[in-house]
């Protein structure tokens, strides 16, 4: 492969506005948002998940929809279509090996283990965050679509910030230029008028531009970039509660059959006996039982293909999976339901 830079990669690729690294701070954004609302308002289109299969030469990829489909247009489907093409020429999706390279050559971990990197893509009107983990045996790429008009759309009517005196005067603004000039003039007089401000945005921009005349006033220069601002503290601590066994989950049991093919059917939402039942009737050639925990992590446990049932053990891997005592317990019935031998095999060779 040829492993273009970053810069080079924007220069071949002239439909992307950005192409960069991410922080560790953006981290919430490469995973699912649990909280409906929340995802909605981000815009979230969908997210595909990716893997090389068994030689890391492979592409396998399934899409997942957000939000009832209901921002998947047939223009954010061609945009799809171009971003994933590009990262598959020359960027981290061309194949494994090439995906563990870019990712040491650019940097952009976002895990405290280093395991998984982000590279956040936009276009004219979509933002892609990228979470790529180079490790045979795992999914290796998942892609999370946004669309920002949907985001621009719902930051128009909410509030940005607001300011306080000591007389009790109390405002409220939707105007981010507005609010942000407020601060600018008021901030030398605080000590007499009792001024302070309030962010009540969680845009980066906003976030960084308070900081600024902050920091500015005090004689100091912001060391953050806004890349480093945002809601990723929430979808840290949602992974973070996705692992801990001592807290309420939900599970939501998924079948698949054809998976990666114009047949494709997605069975969604099911309780595991249902899950088991939908599998054991179902008569076609590739077919897969899995579970997504708390809306926030996925993982595949049973699989057949041409005839051949086999279980899956990547769960064991997953710090979401791996100490959850209803998986395991889950796991055991799959096994005693469906009859199948105790042995392993990572998705990798799907």
């Amino acid at each position: 492969m040829n492993n273009k830079s970053i810069a080079e990669f924007l220069e071949h690729h002239k439909q992307f506005c950005q192409f960069r690294p991410a922080s560790r701070e953006e981290a919430g954004l490469f995973y699912s948002e649990p909280n409906q609302t929340l995802d909605e308002a981000l815009g979230t289109v969908g997210h595909l998940r990716m893997d090389f299969g068994s030689g890391g030469k492979e592409f396998f990829h399934t899409w997942w929809p957000h939000n009832e489909d209901q921002f998947n247009t047939g223009e954010f489907k061609d945009d799809l279509q171009d971003v994933v093409d590009a990262l598959r020429a020359d960027g981290p999706l061309k194949d494994l090996s090439a995906m563990s390279t870019y990712c040491h050559q650019n940097g952009g971990a976002i895990t405290q283990d280093g395991r998984s990197y982000g590279y956040i893509a936009e276009t004219k009107h979509y933002r892609y965050c990228l979470r790529c983990t180079p490790s045979p045996g795992d999914y290796q790429g998942y892609l999370y679509c946004y669309d920002l008009r949907q985001q621009q759309m719902v930051q128009q009517d909410k509030p940005v910030g607001r300011v306080t005196f000591a007389s009790g005067e109390q405002t409220e603004f939707t105007d981010a230029t507005a609010f942000l000039q407020t601060i600018r003039e008021e901030l030398p007089y605080m000590a007499t008028t009792g001024f302070r401000y309030e962010l009540l945005t969680d845009d980066p921009d906003i976030q960084k531009a308070a900081d600024d005349i902050l920091l500015d006033f005090a004689g100091e220069e912001n060391p953050r970039q806004a890349c480093n601002y945002g809601l990723t503290e929430k979808g840290i601590k949602a992974m973070q509660d996705a692992a801990d066994p001592t807290l309420p989950h939900t599970y939501a049991w998924f079948v698949i059959t054809d998976c990666n093919t114009q047949a494709e059917q997605f069975h969604r939402g099911l309780a595991l006996s249902d899950a088991i039942l939908v599998y054991c009737s179902s008569d076609r050639p590739e077919k897969r039982i899995g579970v997504t925990k708390d809306g926030l992590a996925t993982v595949d446990l049973v699989h057949t293909q041409d005839g051949e049932q086999r279980f899956f053990e990547d769960y064991q891997k997953m710090n979401s999976f791996q100490n959850d005592p209803k998986i395991l317990e889950a796991v055991d019935r799959l096994r005693d339901e469906l009859e199948l031998p105790n042995q392993g095999m990572s998705m990798g060779g799907m």
